[in-house]
């Protein structure tokens, strides 16, 4: 069932602020302690992204790519997340590809990227969400578009 889903590690390459890193996500909750700007909600971001291939911050997938200041700006950025489901371990990933369509993988074998969709879910609640309620009824639709998409992935 989907309660036994668990994401046991996350890296990041060229993900927002991370160039490379790896987080280990032990057993219940987890709790993100740092000072501003470290990339704490980025972590929180990407995973998110895993499950609906929407970003809570931004509108272009570009923004999620990191923006280096005195290197060459990289080509794409990839989220992997080792996911725990009923005792089996899985790999997915997700290529968000400057300007092109994204790439996906479950254990290393390419797939359509919809496949991967629905293996996490996430739900974020963020400062952005109060436009929710009092915000347009736009931003309600994407929500229930996002909760849909997650519900029934195809």
């Amino acid at each position: 069932s989907a309660s036994d889903v668990r994401v046991s590690h996350l890296a990041l390459d060229d993900f927002r602020s991370w160039k490379h890193g790896v987080v280990e996500l032990p057993e219940g909750p987890t709790v993100l302690v740092g000072a501003n700007g470290q990339g704490k909600t980025n972590l929180v971001e990407a995973l998110a992204y895993l499950s609906t291939f929407s970003s809570h911050r931004v509108g272009a997938e570009g923004a999620l790519v990191r923006i280096p200041i005195d290197e060459a700006a990289p080509g794409g950025a990839v989220i992997r997340a080792r996911v725990v489901a009923s005792g089996r371990e899985q790999v997915i990933e997700l290529e968000i590809v400057r300007g092109k369509a994204n790439r996906a993988r479950i254990n290393r074998a390419q797939v359509r990227p919809r496949e991967i969709l629905g293996i996490v879910r996430t739900v974020v609640f963020a400062p952005e969400d109060l436009s929710l309620v009092r915000g347009d009824p736009s931003v309600r639709r994407s929500f229930l578009d996002d909760l849909a998409t997650q519900l029934s992935p195809i």
